[in-house]
């Protein structure tokens, strides 16, 4: 099994990684033409508009070190606000989306300047407090978000007079975008501004004595999460027609949290694979699909156990016992040379 794995990591990290990565693509780009079930293709694209939802948590919580447990509100935010722009004022998709990808991004940058000065356990706590005050406001501000019973009849996506109305033409169009969003979220992380994130994430104090301005870069890391929880957010709303104050509690952000542990802290394929594990498992199990946050806790406590890197993950997490071991023994570090 470990030999599996740590061929599965060099397969997607490794000088043949382009290989693998345009067999895939090939494959993903041929599948609805060979798999025509309906079913098949709508467990395809959520777990696509997933995904990007996951990548985003994985550049806040994987590559910068920041744990957040409230990465839902951001993905609910995209969708509320492509669905009112769409529904209210009759903007285009391309234009709902662009509104979706600055109002993600603003709200990513207001959330993480009082994330700066706080420690992890805290961090958390204001991320998840965000969360419930979104579900709080979009459940009592009926007038503009429709209230618990959501909003319905949301336009179908569109770009150049062509609409995405069938499963597969919305199954290419996630795929489009997925690939956009890896791509750039991929190459941020091999960029300085990745390897900054990284030194933030490996040990702030080092990387702040080292003339690395650390608040920046986690205002970074908020921002561009954000925005791919945003994106995906705005998918989901065009290709449901309907969001509501259900689908967007407590219990999406924790499986995002699941989804990027599983797939492996600091990989962005890992992130994927995440997100299509977490989407496909219930479909398979479907009489259990009632209990699919139970067995992703229980899935999630044997990764930490058994592999605490994740399947694809960073080494970095390896050695010292994955994410939750890494910050409490940074917790400890701090309070022995009695930092605040």
């Amino acid at each position: 099994m470990k030999d599996l794995l740590r061929h599965m990591r060099e397969s997607f990290t490794g000088p043949r990684r382009w290989i693998w990565i345009i067999a895939m693509f090939a494959v993903l780009l041929l599948f609805p033409q060979i798999v025509t079930n309906g079913l098949v293709i709508r467990v395809l694209v959520t777990s696509m508009i997933y995904s990007l939802g996951s990548m985003g948590n994985m550049v806040i919580v994987g590559q910068c070190g920041l744990l957040t447990c409230g990465h839902g509100a951001f993905y609910g935010l995209g969708a509320y606000v492509s669905a009112i722009l769409a529904t209210s004022l009759g903007l285009p998709f391309w234009a709902c989306m662009l509104f979706t990808i600055l109002g993600s991004a603003l709200f990513g940058f207001l959330i993480s300047i009082p994330c700066l000065r706080v420690q992890v356990d805290f961090l958390s706590l204001i991320t998840i407090a965000f969360a419930q005050v979104f579900s709080a406001v979009i459940v009592n501000w009926t007038s503009v978000t429709g209230g618990p019973r959501g909003i319905i009849q949301i336009p179908p996506a569109e770009l150049f007079g062509y609409q995405f109305t069938s499963q597969t033409s919305y199954y290419y169009l996630a795929l489009v975008v997925v690939v956009l969003v890896y791509i750039a979220l991929n190459n941020i992380m091999k960029s300085p501004v990745g390897r900054a994130m990284q030194a933030v994430r490996d040990d702030d104090l080092g990387a702040r004595a080292m003339g690395i301005n650390i608040n920046k870069y986690k205002i970074i890391a908020f921002v561009l999460g954000s925005i791919a929880a945003g994106i995906g957010g705005s998918l989901m709303a065009h290709y449901l027609r309907y969001i509501g104050p259900t689908s967007f509690t407590l219990d999406i952000s924790l499986l995002f949290m699941q989804m990027i542990i599983l797939g492996g802290l600091g990989s962005m394929p890992g992130a994927i694979v995440g997100a299509a594990f977490f989407t496909i498992m219930p479909e398979i199990i479907r009489p259990l699909a009632v209990y699919r946050m139970g067995l992703g806790g229980l899935i999630m406590l044997v990764v930490v156990l058994v592999r605490p890197q994740g399947l694809l993950g960073s080494q970095a997490f390896a050695g010292s016992g994955g994410i939750l071991t890494t910050i409490m023994e940074r917790l400890r570090h701090r309070k022995s040379k009695g930092v605040e």
